[in-house]
């Protein structure tokens, strides 16, 4: 059994070497809070994906032919992820933010982290909150922040659904009488 891959790379360290190649300034501290930044901000724009997909596909009118629903289906969700996390997040924030004030900002904050360092490339100038991430207080916080946010997105994944939980309940109970739904 060989120690390295085909281009040589030491196994289990391809990243490590990879990214001493790409920036050999960076510190392995530096490198797991941009790991965590990237990490928060992948948790909450998955939950935000999740979110968009159930709430658009519960009131979406079902394709006349059921063979074609799975297709929708995969339409749907495609179109969802392609679409850029400011503008998700701004579909969901005002009415997100009517029950989760305390958390509504957080995605923004996390959001501008990533751009920051990822598009900025200031990692050792990245911030957030006003503190800096080289800070392990402040790993800590994003990591938080965003575990709260995506708890909380849950949650306003439930208030969406209450009405149509209502309606199942009432029409499964008028099944039970035996009476018409309309």
């Amino acid at each position: 059994m060989t120690d390295s891959n085909d281009w040589g790379f030491p196994k289990g360290r391809v990243a490590r070497t990879l990214r001493s190649i790409l920036d050999p300034a960076l510190t392995d501290h530096e490198v797991e809070a941009i790991v965590v930044c990237l990490m928060a901000h992948l948790l909450i724009e998955n939950r935000i994906n999740d979110l968009l997909y159930r709430w658009l596909k519960r009131d979406a009118p079902a394709p006349n032919d059921p063979k074609l629903a799975p297709k929708a289906d995969d339409a749907l969700w495609n179109s969802i992820v392609k679409i850029d996390f400011a503008k998700k997040y701004s579909l969901v924030e005002p009415f997100f933010a009517a029950h989760f004030p305390a958390e509504a900002s957080d995605p923004w904050k996390i959001n501008d982290l990533r751009n920051d360092i990822f598009h900025g490339g200031a990692v050792r100038n990245a911030k957030f909150k006003g503190q800096p991430i080289s800070d392990e207080r402040t790993v800590e916080a994003i990591f938080l922040a965003a575990q709260f946010v995506s708890m909380q997105l849950d949650k306003f994944d439930e208030l969406i659904d209450l009405p149509h939980a209502h309606a199942e309940r009432w029409a499964k109970r008028l099944a039970d009488l035996d009476e018409p739904l309309l």
